[in-house]
This record gives structure tokens, C-alpha cells and sequence, in this order.
């Protein structure tokens, strides 16, 4: 597959081995990957590469995820990017709260594997 014809996945996780493991696993399915560790980070990424979905961790550091949610959302883009958040807690109120700001696919890190993550991005992006 051509650069340019690569799906654009941008993985926001404050925690590097499992950033780095979805980095390698969906680089290998034919993924282009960005990173970013926190946020903020992830929400300038965002608006500037626009990717075709975002895989997007909860809990980190400077900004959180659905606080990032809540800032893409904001945007005329970022209205409709596909998002699917990623978190260890299994907290009604912060799914609830996800599912309200647009997120429509909620992961357990617990109850999902890397490949499970890898399957749920190709069903969500149709790849």
C-alpha cells in the first residue's frame, strides 16, 4: 500500500510499552502511526494530521483524555473524527461521559489485548 493510502492511526497513551506495542502491531497491519504521550500533545496532532482514528487513553498526565474529547469536539473536523477510548477504569460516569462527548467505542485495558485493539481499529475504519 502507497504512503498516501495508508490509514492514519494516532495512538494518545501516556503508558510507552503499550503506546509502543500499538505503534509496532498496527505498523505492521499497514497502519501509519503517530504518538503522542499526553493530550495536549495528542489534540495538536489531531487537528494538524488529522487522522482517521484516534485510539485514546483516559488517564494521563497535562491533559486527559476526556478532556482532549471535549477540545476535538470543538472543532469543525474533530466533531466527526472516530475515536476509540482506552482506559483501566470500568467507571460507569467516565463511559457515560465518553459516549456523550462522541466517542462511540470504549475499551477496557483489562478486558482487551493489544490485538483486540488492532481488530476493533479495522472494524471502526473499515480496513
Amino acid at each position: 500500500m502507497s504512503e498516501e493510502n495508508k490509514k492514519k492511526v494516532l495512538v494518545v497513551d501516556d503508558d510507552e510499552n503499550l503506546r509502543l506495542a500499538l505503534t509496532d502491531k498496527l505498523g505492521l497491519e499497514g497502519f501509519e502511526v503517530i504518538e503522542a504521550k499526553n493530550g495536549q500533545e495528542g489534540l495538536e496532532k489531531a487537528l494538524e494530521i488529522h487522522p482517521d482514528i484516534i485510539l485514546l487513553d483516559v488517564m494521563m498526565p497535562v491533559m486527559n483524555g476526556l478532556d482532549m474529547l471535549k477540545e476535538l469536539r470543538t472543532d469543525d473536523w474533530g466533531k466527526k473524527a472516530e475515536v476509540i477510548m482506552l482506559t483501566v477504569l470500568e467507571n460507569a460516569e467516565s463511559v457515560a461521559e465518553a459516549i456523550t462527548d462522541g466517542s462511540f467505542t470504549y475499551l477496557t485495558k483489562t478486558d482487551n489485548n493489544t490485538e483486540d485493539i488492532i481488530e476493533k481499529v479495522k472494524e471502526v475504519i473499515g480496513k
